[in-house]
């Protein structure tokens, strides 16, 4: 088989996890056993049909491109037991997720192995996939988040993630790295009508976050959104269920907990110290206050359950304007996935300024772009005003995206970077 691409012809396969949310709700739909008796194919034809996060866009791409791929997904259990049930491996039930993987790789004799989440494929796992594949392995990692331990890459022949700043602190440990923009898939378009009417001002679809951890500017935003905006937000978070039993005795007692943590953590006072006082280690890893009502319990009606997929396409569908918020770890770089689907769905883009936002996308013209919570507010009360403004930003922003930002677009910008590589 010739290559369609840039270079030579290679055999590509991808690995990656699913959100607990999700995989929860796609296996409600049915009682387990009925997951149990499906076959492979009907099963993962089931959960591609659902259209979640990257689906097989990539293993597609790659195919169009002239390269034999699959896109499997590791930690779907039913799925992977059908597979091994039909090629007949057998294996422990302890170690049932590794042990299929292996065999997969075996099965399927990847040239190129990507890996999608770190976390479970670790530097021990994959060393298990190079020593039990059948020939040499290039392998590729992907990385999101930042790390504790950056030397802990270095076994990859290389590493793409979606900021330039994990790029660079990935180069400088050592890692062969290189920047891969996330993107949005265009097929999408064909199945989902973006052209419906926008019955929604103003929603957020993603993690809420809390007051502490990786989204906590998030959370602040979005309680001052839904303060002051017509903000609608579906979404997962621990800010939206009591986390303790609440009386307004016991109130007092959580609410002094907490703003003693509060207070040694601005302190700076070590751990070790906070836990040798009872009532202080009783909330050391507390995200919020449990006292006070939770965000549905203030603003009934105007946060939903969380929605993946089609569902999730079908809400951008609807809506004039759509927030956007990085994780804090994205620091002062654009690149999350709602920023792609969110304009290749053709609504009006609210983002956080960024550094290389201009890279992307052209700021005011393309998507808003705003840098505090009351430029945000000012920004969407001045959209929802003026229709004509509004729609002529997000038709600029579904062409950019269109344009320069599709799946297709970054599975070759993957095969550029892996071609010259597999040469040498």
């Amino acid at each position: 088989m010739t290559s369609t691409g840039t270079g030579m012809n290679y055999r590509f396969q991808k690995f990656t996890t699913v959100y607990d949310d999700f995989l929860r709700k796609f296996l409600a739909e049915a009682p387990f056993f009925f997951y149990e008796l499906l076959p492979f194919q009907d099963l993962y034809d089931k959960f591609i049909g659902t259209w979640y996060s990257l689906s097989n866009f990539f293993a597609r791409h790659m195919e169009t491109l002239g390269h034999p791929a699959q896109d499997l997904f590791a930690s779907i259990e039913p799925l992977q037991k059908a597979w091994a049930r039909e090629n007949k491996v057998a294996y422990p039930p302890e170690t049932w997720l590794n042990s299929i993987v292996i065999a997969q790789v075996q099965s399927f004799q990847p040239d190129v192995l990507f890996l999608q989440d770190m976390s479970l494929f670790d530097p021990a796992f994959r060393a298990q996939l190079r020593e039990a594949s059948p020939k040499p392995l290039f392998m590729i990692g992907w990385r999101g988040a930042p790390s504790g331990d950056f030397s802990s890459f270095g076994d990859l022949d290389l590493i793409v993630a979606p900021y330039p700043h994990f790029v660079e602190n990935l180069k400088s440990h050592g890692a062969t790295a290189a920047l891969l923009c996330l993107g949005f898939e265009a097929s999408v378009l064909d199945v989902v009508n973006c052209r419906q009417r926008r019955d929604l001002d103003f929603i957020f679809a993603g993690s809420l976050g809390s007051q502490k951890g990786i989204h906590a500017q998030r959370f602040a935003l979005i309680e001052n959104l839904l303060a002051s905006t017509p903000l609608q937000v579906w979404g997962t978070g621990p800010s939206l269920e009591p986390m303790l039993p609440r009386s307004r005795r016991s109130n007092f007692v959580l609410n002094a907990i907490y703003q003693s943590n509060l207070a040694l953590d601005q302190l700076k006072v070590p751990e070790r110290f906070k836990a040798r006082i009872p009532l202080v280690q009783r909330g050391m890893y507390w995200g919020e206050n449990p006292a006070w009502p939770t965000l549905r319990e203030r603003y009934p009606g105007r946060i939903r359950p969380p929605v993946f997929g089609l569902e999730y396409y079908r809400l951008l569908a609807r809506a004039k304007i759509t927030l956007n918020v990085h994780p804090d770890l994205a620091a002062n770089y654009a690149g999350n996935m709602r920023l792609f689907e969110a304009t290749g769905m053709g609504t009006c883009l609210m983002t956080e300024w960024k550094e290389n936002l201009a890279d992307l996308f052209e700021p005011e013209l393309e998507v808003v772009t705003y840098r505090s919570a009351k430029e945000c507010i000012e920004k969407v009360r001045y959209l929802l005003d003026h229709e004509e403004e509004r729609q002529a930003i997000a038709a600029a922003g579904q062409r950019r995206t269109l344009r320069d930002h599709t799946l297709a677009t970054r599975v070759r910008q993957l095969d550029e970077l892996i071609n010259p590589m597999l040469k040498k």
